[in-house]
């Protein structure tokens, strides 16, 4: 047959891909169908019946939801000091840090807190456990303990520090109760102190306890000595170097008053064996030449003096301005005299009065020397046993010191915080619908479009694997020949004409 004569039906050059999108697939399709059409209906209402029978006998189970938010995390750095070498501070958690932490949910530890629970330990984990009160307590810590494993979950929400714990029961209730419980012994066991470093800190505390009370009686001790003593520090050393300047410069001024001393008496035996006629004598020394009251003597002597002589010049002797000029000249040359004679005494009484002084207090300080020898002789007899208790105090307090830095230490290394910071922030309450058996109206869905899914899936499947042709399509696929006439079924067409 040429090929200008082949049915365009055919589809014949082109590919089987192609042909399928064609009209004559999709009739193909619709035959398969209305030709296993029993097969159809019988698997869409076993399957759908099945489906909905055995989800209606799903047991009953609730889920409860928290949430553990984590707050912080221990960090431990290195620093360069050589008295703290270890800084501990908190940072927030990142994602392996929170992926870390979901790993220890299911940790013995917890889930031991809740299991060990009297409350919880009493009652079956699952429903109608045979035998369950004859059970000893370790049996029924292990039950619980798988029960527990098994039933609770834990995941973090993605970029937060927020874990999602879940726990499924056949109780709403138990399952909120138990959900809260294990959250809340997993916050208590990551942010305890450990055993060791809680007691670590508690014996350091003691120890600088007893330190603070050696301390203290120490200090008191050496208090009491130095007030029953009268000492103003606690080196005797110290105080007898000081004593000892203090007679350095006692003896010192004791030299410097001698000398004083000696000065004056000389200057006094001087002024003492001058003539008291001699006013010339006296007016030569430098206290009574600087007198004003004096100078100014002087200065009216001279000029009585001078008027007196230019009248005598013109007047006799006799003349009364001359007696009276002579008078006035006479009155200021004993003014002058007695003037003389009064400072002279007050110079003399002066030195006499600071020879009596100095000689007080060389006196003095000959007694402050002795005095001071006698201080060092009395410091140098309690040597021994200040020395006794300086170094008792002195060890005391550096003990005390001693023990306070190194509980600072341990408190400034984290030794006393712990590990984790988290807290419950969103506890469980008890959920109202259950998650299995799913709702009826939900189960009548999910059966109905699972029974058609696998209904059309078993009649493309039987079609797959039956080699029989069934329309014109498929004949002209399969033998590549066009179809020139199609014969009809004989029941069917004489069905057809009794109609």
């Amino acid at each position: 047959m040429s090929e200008k004569f082949i049915d365009p039906r055919s589809r014949r050059g082109q590919s089987a891909a192609e042909a399928v999108f064609r009209s004559e697939s999709a009739r193909d399709l619709f035959t398969s169908l209305y030709k296993r059409r029993l097969l159809y209906w019988v698997v869409f209402i076993v399957f759908a019946a099945a489906f909905y029978f055995f989800s209606l006998k799903l047991p009953l189970t609730y889920v409860a939801t928290a949430r553990i938010r984590f707050d912080s995390r221990l960090e431990r750095t290195i620093t360069n000091d050589a008295d703290n070498l270890e800084v501990s501070r908190y940072r927030m958690l990142n994602a392996p840090d929170v992926a870390a932490e979901v790993e220890l949910f299911k940790g013995k530890e917890v889930r031991e807190k809740v299991a060990r629970n009297p409350e919880i330990l009493n009652i079956p984990p699952f429903q109608d456990m045979p035998e369950w009160n004859t059970r000893d307590e370790e049996s029924r810590y292990k039950a619980w303990m798988n029960y527990l494993f098994e039933r609770f979950t834990a995941e973090g929400i993605p970029n937060t520090s927020i874990v999602v714990l879940q726990f499924s029961d056949w109780d709403g209730e138990r399952a909120a109760k138990l959900v809260n419980l294990l959250g809340q012994a997993y916050v208590d066991h990551r942010t305890k102190q450990h055993a060791d470093k809680t007691g670590l800190i508690a014996q350091l505390e003691v120890a600088l306890t007893a330190a603070d009370e050696a301390f203290s009686e120490a200090s008191a001790t050496i208090d009491e000595f130095r007030s029953l003593h009268h000492l103003g520090s606690d080196s005797v050393t110290e105080e007898i170097n000081q004593l000892q300047d203090a007679q350095s410069a006692f003896t010192i001024r004791q030299a410097e008053s001698r000398s004083q001393l000696a000065t004056k008496v000389t200057r006094l035996a001087s002024l003492q064996s001058i003539d008291r006629e001699r006013l010339d004598l006296m007016k030569a020394l430098p206290e009574i030449s600087i007198n004003p009251a004096i100078q100014n003597l002087d200065t009216e002597i001279r000029t009585a003096r001078t008027r007196y002589h230019r009248e005598r010049m013109y007047s006799q002797e006799t003349f009364p301005k001359v007696m009276m000029l002579k008078q006035e000249m006479e009155d200021a040359e004993e003014r002058h005299q007695a003037a003389v004679w009064s400072a002279f005494d007050g110079l003399v009484f002066q030195l006499e009065t600071a020879i009596e002084s100095i000689q007080a207090e060389v006196g003095s300080f000959t007694d402050s020397i002795a005095g001071v020898d006698a201080e060092v002789t009395r410091l140098a007899a309690i040597t021994t046993d200040l020395d006794r208790l300086v170094v008792t105090y002195s060890t005391s307090r550096d003990s005390f010191e001693m023990a306070g830095k190194r509980l600072s230490n341990a408190k400034t290394q984290g030794l006393d915080l712990p590990e984790i910071q988290a807290s419950l922030s969103a506890s469980a309450s008890a959920p109202k619908d259950p998650k299995l058996p799913p709702p009826v109206w939900l189960i009548s869905i999910l059966a109905v479009v699972l029974g058609l899914f696998f209904a059309v899936t078993t009649v493309f499947v039987a079609g797959y694997l039956d080699r029989t042709l069934d329309t014109p399509g498929e004949a002209e696929r399969e033998l590549g020949l066009p179809v020139l006439a199609t014969i009809q079924n004989e029941r069917g067409f004489k069905r057809k004409r009794r109609r």
